[in-house]
């Protein structure tokens, strides 16, 4: 009969039939799953167990070439304070100078409290960044905002207030490192700002606390 396939009772439409477009169905579906399945697997490789994004060398870590710096982008969170506060930002702005001068790209996140900082996180894992960099952390649950670059792949290093230790900061799986600009702080010669999150981005060996310096930008 017109319009049916042999012995299948299916409509045939123009000699084709409907279950042959079913099978075709199924068969995107599954690849589509299979796709699924293989981008969550790839994005599991990027969160280390135990470990934080950007701190899981070791000795017997097999030596890759690292990000080329002129391809890198920090998100500088700023600490929380309000454009009108006199002297506002200031330690900000030479942060972002020390990036630039050492070749390294970044942009400014400003806040106002730990929601604006927390916004600046997730704003940066959006942005898909190569590092974030939250100067002087309000106290608060960051756990939440933090968990978003952790799955993400995004290291992230923390500049605690000025005389001041992230001591209510979530664990170490969180953030990579703690760097200090305090200059009486620490032992030995510090490390230049952009070369120390160069180091955290390429996975290298490292302190959890770290010593740097802005250069010329800082002074």
């Amino acid at each position: 009969m017109a319009g049916m396939t042999r012995g299948s009772g299916e409509p045939d439409v123009f000699g084709i039939s409907t279950l042959r477009f079913g099978r075709q169905r199924i068969v995107r579906v599954l690849i589509a799953l299979s796709l699924t399945l293989i981008l969550a697997t790839a994005l599991a490789a990027c969160t280390p167990s135990n470990q934080a994004v950007g701190d899981t060398w070791h000795p017997s870590t097999v030596d890759h070439d690292g990000v080329d710096r002129s391809d890198i982008l920090v998100a500088l969170v700023g600490s929380p304070s309000k454009s009108s506060d006199e002297g506002a930002n200031e330690e900000d702005s030479r942060i972002l100078a020390s990036l630039k001068e050492q070749r390294m790209d970044g942009y400014y996140s400003q806040a106002e409290s730990l929601a604006d900082q927390q916004a600046g996180v997730e704003d940066a894992v959006n942005r898909e960044v190569d590092l974030i960099l939250v100067h002087a952390p309000a106290r608060g649950d960051w756990a939440p905002s933090l968990a978003k670059a952790r799955k993400a792949g995004i290291p992230v290093a923390v500049i605690p207030k000025s005389g001041a230790t992230w001591e209510d900061g979530p664990d170490g799986i969180y953030y990579a490192a703690t760097l200090s600009l305090d200059a009486d702080t620490g032992k030995g010669t510090p490390v230049l700002l952009a070369d120390a999150l160069q180091n955290i981005i390429d996975d290298g060996p490292h302190a959890r606390a770290i010593r740097v310096t802005l250069g010329q930008a800082g002074e």
